[in-house]
């Protein structure tokens, strides 16, 4: 399998980045990628293009890279709102063939949390893969596009930011093989899903493992030895990850995004996300919220509560025609 492997260790220039929102009836202009690569991360909608002539269809939860030498023209209107993340740059590439044997030692290495010390100061993509946990990546472009529109006397950060983000998209396509291989990390990987899927209700570790008919202790022991991390610490992480995309995609007062992140305790949300991030809600919100967004899009594996559904709706209607 060919891959696109990009050299973290020589030049990475940033170029340009934002997130672009359409409502039905868009249609995208046709483009020609000389030198530059494109990475296009769908949250929203989908849209209709030719890429080097090949029909394709972007899709939410899609990410696309587009490597230099590359045109992209659409081809229909839309026929729904679209919302994508986009980020241009320049970098050292080159295609490089992978074994089968050799992914599999990837994912294998991903699945047990094992750093790839072999794969340093390299990123290895697809041209396009589905993003099966897309919080992650919402958040890393969300703080790309927020330190990228803020004032720095010198601009050498943004190719940092650049390699964290390309980082972040290397993660995300191994997250990938490990959720498509057969048999590896299978156990967790549906107890992940089914806490995502129902994470409104009152979860606790004894009420998961019942579910999966297994003992407290077995299913707290297979977590930690899948997953890398506490199964009580990942419940409370993946709510603060929820509260983190409220905090910079909406304006929801805090006591709100708390409910929202299924916190039921206002002053526990405010003291564990002190713990975890290192800074309180109001703080993180006014560290990461300096970017342009009128789409708020929160991960759709995730439930979120009616009424705060129909908030988010309401304010994005209102941004909409501004």
């Amino acid at each position: 399998m060919k891959l696109m492997q990009l050299k973290l260790s020589q030049p990475l220039w940033f170029y340009k980045a934002g997130e672009f929102s359409a409502d039905a009836g868009w249609r995208h202009k046709d483009m020609y990628h000389e030198h530059d690569f494109e990475v296009i991360f769908c949250l929203k909608g989908h849209f209709d293009v030719t890429i080097n002539g090949q029909p394709c269809r972007i899709r939410a939860n899609d990410c696309w890279v587009l490597p230099p030498d590359t045109r992209i023209a659409g081809t229909k209107d839309t026929t729904g709102s679209v919302d994508f993340f986009w980020l241009h740059f320049f970098a050292e590439w080159d295609w490089v063939d992978f074994s089968h044997q050799q992914l599999q030692v990837m994912t294998q290495q991903q699945a047990a949390h094992e750093p790839a010390h072999d794969l340093n100061c390299l990123v290895n993509l697809p041209r396009h893969f589905p993003v099966t946990n897309p919080q992650e990546l919402i958040l890393m472009f969300n703080q790309l596009l927020d330190y990228t529109n803020r004032y720095h006397y010198t601009d050498y950060g943004n190719h940092l930011m650049t390699q964290l983000a390309l980082i972040s998209v290397g993660d995300a396509y191994l997250q990938n093989l490990v959720a498509t291989a057969g048999g590896i990390d299978a156990k967790t990987t549906r107890v992940v899903e089914w806490i995502r899927a129902n994470l409104s209700s009152e979860l606790t570790v004894a009420v998961i493992a019942h579910h999966f008919d297994m003992s407290p202790d077995y299913l707290t022991k297979l977590f930690k030895r899948e997953q890398g991390k506490n199964l009580r610490g990942y419940l409370v992480d993946i709510k603060i990850e929820v509260a983190k995309l409220l905090l910079v995609r909406t304006n929801l007062p805090i006591n709100q995004v708390a409910t929202a992140a299924y916190f039921h305790d206002d002053k526990n949300f405010m003291k564990l996300f002190k713990k975890k991030v290192n800074m309180t809600a109001g703080q993180y919100r006014n560290s990461y919220g300096n970017t342009h967004l009128n789409n708020p899009a929160i991960d759709p594996s995730i439930p979120i509560p009616q009424d705060i559904s129909a908030l988010l709706d309401r304010e994005e209607n209102e941004n909409s025609v501004k």
